[in-house]
Parts: structure tokens; sequence; C-alpha cells
């Protein structure tokens, strides 16, 4: 006996007449802000402090060593460097770091968290000894002109901060046409039912998965079938595109992915054949091909529907 997948055979009789609101989520200066901060501070300078107790934002370095019941090492002390705050460590370990200055040491008993990583660390307590060997603090530029200058081609700080809304701008619009072509596709797939082999569902399921060697077959069973609805609809939504593409002529001919690359070669001042060849040795033709046949469909799509900006807040 064989068994294969038949992709089920069906008719995408209705297009459109659907009506979709497009998502509307202005750049506000909050956003820029943050970003020009983590500018100064990826062009910051870590200055060293020997003296006073470490405080958030704090660049370490400490030294820990695990200790048993009668506060001997149990190995050797282990060298680490974490900025304070960044969940680079326990909040224990943290509070404990931020009690000692540089050239100080201290021993701690530490719990782990409730939402440690570790399933079966969590709530445990171990005794640690904990020794600050430095301390620094990042010493940020100046927001201005020359900042500007320094981290791009930029003459002014209007002109970087200019450049910083339009790519938010940009990044705000394509989330939003992201959102549309959910809805769409959702719409589309409820518009024309169809069934789909159960065992689409399940290649795409353990494709989300990921390496599934080591998950017990019990838990990989209730793993697939949390996941089942969703897999089901996303196994939809590619056979309707597809479906959709065929029916159009929407595929992306040997021409469209000829232009495409060469309108990277342009962005990139380099050769079309070398963008090919890279292309092509990464195995990344197929998803070019892909990508441009999905904005074909889109584009059709749209002129189908009535899409609409909504109001701001």
């Amino acid at each position: 006996s064989i068994a294969f997948d038949v992709e089920p055979v069906f008719e995408v009789k209705n297009l459109g007449g659907f009506a979709v609101e497009r998502p509307s989520d202005p750049v506000t200066e909050e956003e820029i802000n943050a970003l020009l901060a983590r500018i100064q501070e990826q062009n910051g300078v870590w200055q060293p402090l020997e003296e006073g107790a470490p405080v958030d934002k704090d660049l370490v370095s400490v030294k820990i060593t695990r200790l048993d019941d009668s506060d001997e090492p149990v190995d050797e002390a282990r060298d680490y460097e974490m900025v304070l705050g960044n969940g680079d460590a326990i909040p224990d370990i943290e509070n404990a770091i931020k009690s000692l200055e540089p050239g100080r040491t201290g021993d701690f008993d530490v719990t782990f968290p409730d939402d440690f990583p570790t399933e079966e660390r969590r709530g445990d307590t171990e005794r640690l000894r904990i020794e600050v060997t430095a301390r620094r603090s990042l010493d940020v530029p100046e927001l201005d002109d020359d900042l500007a200058r320094q981290v791009g081609d930029f003459e002014t700080l209007d002109a970087l901060v200019a450049k910083i809304r339009e790519d938010l701008e940009k990044e705000a619009e394509q989330k939003a046409d992201s959102v549309v072509r959910g809805r769409l596709l959702d719409l589309l797939v409820d518009a024309n039912p169809f069934d789909v082999p159960a065992s689409m569902v399940k290649r795409y399921t353990d494709g989300v998965l990921g390496e599934t060697a080591n998950i017990p077959e019990e838990k990989l069973v209730e793993f697939r079938e949390q996941l089942r609805p969703e897999a089901e609809r996303a196994v939809k939504r590619i056979l309707v595109m597809e479906r959709i593409a065929d029916a159009q002529g929407l595929a992306a001919s040997d021409d469209d992915i000829d232009a495409r690359i060469e309108e990277i070669a342009a962005a990139n001042n380099t050769d079309a054949a070398k963008v090919y060849a890279e292309l092509q040795k990464a195995g990344r033709l197929d998803s070019l091909e892909r990508e441009l046949t999905e904005k074909a469909v889109f584009d059709f799509l749209f002129q189908q529907s009535e899409i609409t900006d909504a109001p701001q807040a």
C-alpha cells in the first residue's frame, strides 16, 4: 500500500466584496525619543567607577562561587559580566551585587523565581559567594549635530530625527498592510470553505514545533492538538493563495525575478549577476519567487475589496 497527500479540489469563487479596515498607528514622539536614546547608548563609552555600589544600567564584572552548607566553595569561582536591570541575572543575584562596592565580597542566599526558564530550579535556594571586581557606568554623548554626523550621513540632528520618523512610519505602514492581508485571507477562507488533509495540517504543526525527537509522544500529541485549529487555518491560507495565483496568472515569472534582482543590485550598488549568485547559493531564489507572487496576489485582492483607514485615536 502507498499513502500520499492529495491537495483538496476547490475553486475560489468569492474573491472580493469584503470591507477591511487598515489600522492606524501614528508614530509618536515617545517612539522617536526611545530610538534616539538607544543611539546615544550605542555610541556611549563605559567609564570605570572605583567607589559606590552598582545601580541599574551599570556594567559590572563579578565572580560567583557556589557554597555548601558550611560556606565552603563547591567549585571554582566563575566570572560574569552583565548590565544590571536588563534581566541578565535573577533578581536575588542582582540585588546582592547592588549591595557591594567594587572589590567587596559577600555571601548570599538566593532563590530562583517562579518564572525561571528551567522549571525544575524554580523555588530552589542556593548559597553563593559574590565578588564585584569592576563597576562601569555608561557615559552617553550629547544629543546634537555631532552625534548625528557620527552615526550616519546626516548633517544635523534634525535630519537624523526626520530619517527615524520616516523609517518608523514605513514600519507602521508595513504592519498595517500585514494586518489587512491577514484579515483578507481569513475572509477568503471563510467565504470559500473546503477541507484539508490531516497529514498537511500535521506537517505544518511539526514545522512549527521544530525538533520533536526529545518530546514524549503523549506531549507531542497534546501540542499538535493545541496547534491544530491555527495550523488548519494557516494551511487553508496557503492553499487559497496558491489557487488564486494560478487562476489569475499571478505567479512570479523569470522576468519578475530578474527585475527584482536588478532593484536589489541597484540599491546595494552591486552587480545583478552577483546578487543572483548569492541568492542561489543561499537557496533563497524560491523565497524571492514566493514573495513576488504573494505581492501580486495581494495587489489583486486589494482591488477586489474596500480597504479603508481606521480613524486615528
